[in-house]
């Protein structure tokens, strides 16, 4: 759906911290991501993925939002992503 490469003026807020790990096992803050994706998946409608991407594209975690709109106001709180900055990205 759409994508954005970060900047420096995209440092994290703090608003939200991601861990790797599983219950009961250690816990690693995932480090800043250096790009963020929207996708939405054919029959997940209207739901849409927001992924945290490394260096290489690959994701490192995600999250999930009821709404194209709630992902974007969560790369907002985040990363101070503004609407605007989204660019598309091919399916």
């Amino acid at each position: 759906m759409a994508e954005i490469r970060l900047t420096e003026r995209h440092r994290p807020t703090g608003f939200t911290r991601h861990y790797y790990g599983h219950p009961g096992g250690p816990r690693v803050e995932v480090p800043p991501p250096v790009s963020l994706r929207l996708v939405q998946y054919a029959g997940d409608e209207p739901r849409v993925y927001l992924f945290y991407c490394d260096a290489t594209g690959e994701e490192m975690t995600d999250t999930l939002h009821d709404s194209l709109e709630d992902a974007m106001d969560q790369a907002k709180a985040e990363f101070r992503v503004r609407r605007d900055e989204w660019r598309h990205a091919p399916r």
